[in-house]
């Protein structure tokens, strides 16, 4: 525990108190014992019952799963301060660009956790993360079954919404551009159809082939909706060799794995590019730098200690 400790800001035991983590001495009698059964929790895949019997093993500790219960799921929180306080002392927090100004920037996501005991179920977490405050805005729990959509969360004007693929759909574009925000999604291949403004079928690929690597393409096009023309701008960069290659490998692999068909040869070649869709009016370069922050996973890492014990907290 002394190992983990000396990697921790330097205000984490004041933390625990200050947000309500930390409030009785009853069983868990000090700050760093309250962090040793989270850390044994997390480390047994999520088992209040493990959590507990490893406290009397390792610390001689008696604390029943519920109290371990009511210990972990108060230390949400806390463990968020000490994840932003970690990135901070690492130099991995994200300055939030000049040219966004007022506007908020939310990564919209889902994670899927399986309970343990005789009936195990399968919990899909949606959460909304507030790139630049640290901070999830929204988290919605549901069984693996409910989809990912954009319309399961409140969309505020000045916020630019950020998610990947399987979020590319016309009704979640909408629901976003109708409560005053913006989007930048990865464009997924065939998600809906691309017009230009005569209403003719439009096709990325002839617009990308001519790029060299890192160099960025503007389209802008439409889609429909009831039969009506709507503006969607198109921003991409041409990977470099390796990572699209590697883009390549992964998409040939996850169709295998799920036994699909063959990868059509177009969707395989848009792998050579970051593809985003978009209603922002920033440049190339501002848009395509937005994504890279969000891929930067080495600031958001830690912020998965805290949804594992917020997700666990909802599903009693």
């Amino acid at each position: 525990m002394r190992e983990i400790i000396e990697y921790l800001p330097k205000d984490w035991e004041e933390k625990a108190r200050e947000t309500g983590a930390f409030t009785r001495s009853r069983n868990i009698k000090t700050v760093e014992d309250l962090l040793a059964l989270n850390m044994l929790y997390i480390t047994n895949d999520g088992s209040f019952q493990m959590a507990s019997a490893m406290m009397k093993l390792t610390k001689g500790i008696s604390i029943n799963k519920n109290a371990a219960y009511e210990r972990i799921t108060a230390s949400g929180e806390w463990l968020r301060c000490m994840a932003e306080g970690i990135c901070q002392m690492q130099g991995a927090t994200i300055e939030k660009p000049v040219f966004l100004g007022e506007k908020q920037v939310k990564l919209i996501d889902a994670s899927d956790e399986t309970t343990k005991g005789k009936e195990k179920s399968i919990w899909r977490l949606h959460y909304v993360f507030n790139l630049f405050e640290f901070q999830c805005s929204d988290m919605k729990l549901t069984t693996n079954k409910e989809g990912e959509r954009l319309t399961r969360h409140k969309v505020s004007e000045n916020d630019i919404i950020i998610a990947d693929r399987i979020y590319c759909t016309m009704s979640g574009i909408e629901h976003v551009l109708s409560n005053g925000g913006d989007f930048l999604i990865r464009f997924k291949s065939k998600a809906f159809n691309l017009y230009d403004e005569a209403g003719k079928g439009l096709e990325l690929l002839p617009y990308f082939r001519h790029l060299e690597e890192l160099e960025s393409a503007d389209v802008r096009c439409y889609y429909k909706l009831n039969g009506e023309l709507r503006p969607l701008r198109i921003a991409a960069m041409k990977k470099d060799k390796k990572s699209a290659e590697a883009s390549k490998r992964k998409t040939k692999r996850k169709a295998s794995k799920k036994q699909e068909k063959e990868v059509q040869a177009d969707t395989l070649e848009l792998n050579e590019y970051i593809v985003l869709a978009t209603s922002l009016n920033y440049t190339n370069e501002q848009i395509l730098e937005l994504p890279n922050t969000m891929a930067d996973r080495a600031s958001i890492l830690p912020l998965k200690i805290v949804i594992r014990l917020w997700r666990c907290a909802k599903q009693k």
